[in-house]
């Protein structure tokens, strides 16, 4: 009984692991986007603030991150998703639930660019629309500049 209760765990220790890989995998490609992308934001006079949010959704799920942004401040918050995606989109949404913008074409590199009308907080809504093999992981980076169009 012992050594049946030690191959379990053994088991789920190897499953755990893996699943750890994969997803470490997963966020280094992510990252790797990220990376690839950010000197078209700085171009545009944006950095990025932290690092990346990253989750994983099944084929047409969402969910939500709340981001603290500043009044006056430029934002463009960008999402990328890993190969088995080809479809991310992001929505943002006010405190008061307004939308204040969304990028739904069918891509896998979605960005909503506004100025902050305040201080405080706001919802960034990622949608899943076509993920090949659940679950699909995806990254949200928030890059911010002065004010300005």
């Amino acid at each position: 009984m012992k050594a049946r209760h030690a191959l379990v765990a053994l088991a789920l220790a190897a499953l755990t692991a893996s699943d750890a890989v994969a997803q470490n995998q997963y966020q280094q490609q992510i990252q790797a986007q990220f990376t690839r992308w950010a000197p078209t934001f700085q171009q545009q006079g944006l950095l990025p603030i932290g690092s990346p949010f990253t989750g994983s959704l099944a084929d047409d799920a969402d969910e939500s991150i709340l981001v603290n942004l500043t009044s006056g401040m430029r934002y463009a918050i960008a999402g990328v998703c890993d190969q088995d995606c080809t479809d991310v989109d992001l929505q943002v949404f006010s405190s008061d639930g307004t939308k204040i913008g969304e990028d739904l074409a069918t891509d896998d590199k979605p960005v909503v660019v506004f100025n902050a009308s305040y201080t405080g907080q706001y919802r960034v809504k990622v949608l899943m629309p076509t993920c090949n093999t659940n679950p699909c992981y995806y990254g949200v980076q928030i890059f911010a500049g002065s004010g300005g169009k």
